[in-house]
């Protein structure tokens, strides 16, 4: 039986590392995976260095795109779209509102900033778990009264989860000062502060790369996790692209919207499960792995 009820949503980076190398083997016939390879010079999947950003950023692109066009088709008819921080970029060509070549060649461009930018000035990201965004806050505001830079909310996950990103020495001391109040974290697998402060000498250089690809009318609605809203119009998707190296992840009100507008659910396209992982902290719509789906193998 198909069913085209449910909505598609992409992961960022912060898929670990055994999720991509897996995705990596199960899509490696993929062209655009294949692209991703030589892109690198790589033979094997051993020869991508998972660990770098600029490489992690269009593996994770590639993977989702390779997932849709592989279990639905290069165009799927699904309601909406909806990605988290990178996973913005694969939803936008999903949507329509950009082809899949330029899609890839802003995650190439979107990885070497982002590395590039850490290389400057260190930072890394945090998830809290388990407890209330006041209680982030109020762990955020100590960790700056004792350390001077920059530390940010940057993505709201869930009722019960939150991340914080900024200056590496102060996410350490908000990881110290939360395993003093018994709260638990999770170091994100990524390098870098993104959606932070930290990352504005980016933006210019980033605006210049996605403002000179072509982005046309979405087919599909997207929301973006940046403000929650659903958008069609190929400048207002640009723009959201652009904001999202800077602003914080809207992720459990982007869910919230998906519910909104009537769909029962989002397939989680992958790699991965994170996406899988949040949604059963907060059960505001089911969510299913893509490829478990009954609209996978319907081509």
């Amino acid at each position: 039986m198909t069913d085209h009820t449910f909505g598609i949503a992409f992961p960022g980076q912060g898929v670990k590392r055994e999720a991509l190398v897996a995705g990596l083997n199960a899509h490696r016939a993929h062209p655009l995976v294949s692209r991703l390879f030589a892109t690198f010079g790589a033979l094997e999947t051993d020869d991508l260095d998972l660990d770098d950003t600029a490489v992690t950023q269009p593996t994770t692109f590639a993977l989702g795109i390779a997932a849709v066009e592989t279990f639905i088709g290069s165009v799927p008819d699904v309601p909406l779209v909806l990605g988290h921080s990178l996973g913005e970029l694969t939803a936008a060509v999903c949507s329509g509102a950009l082809d899949v070549e330029s899609g890839f060649q802003l995650a190439l461009k979107r990885g070497r900033l982002c590395r590039d930018q850490n290389s400057q000035r260190p930072g890394a990201m945090v998830a809290v778990v388990g407890t209330e965004l006041d209680d982030v806050e109020w762990l955020r505001r100590r960790a700056l009264a004792e350390e001077t830079g920059i530390l940010e909310i940057a993505g709201i996950n869930s009722r019960r989860q939150a991340v914080l990103s900024g200056d590496a020495v102060l996410v350490a001391k908000a990881v110290k000062l939360a395993d003093d109040d018994c709260l638990r974290t999770e170091m994100l697998p990524i390098s870098g502060a993104f959606h932070s402060p930290l990352m504005l000498n980016a933006i210019p250089e980033w605006r210049r790369a996605v403002e000179s690809a072509e982005f046309r009318q979405a087919r599909t609605p997207f929301i973006s996790s940046i403000d929650a809203r659903v958008h069609t119009d190929p400048d207002e998707i640009r723009e959201m692209l652009v904001r999202a190296l800077l602003m914080p992840v809207r992720w459990r009100d982007s869910v919230r919207k998906a519910a909104e507008t009537g769909v029962p659910g989002l397939l989680d396209a992958g790699p991965g499960d994170t996406l899988l992982k949040l949604a059963r902290r907060d059960r505001i719509l089911t969510f299913d792995e893509l490829a478990g789906s009954p609209l996978a193998g319907t081509v």
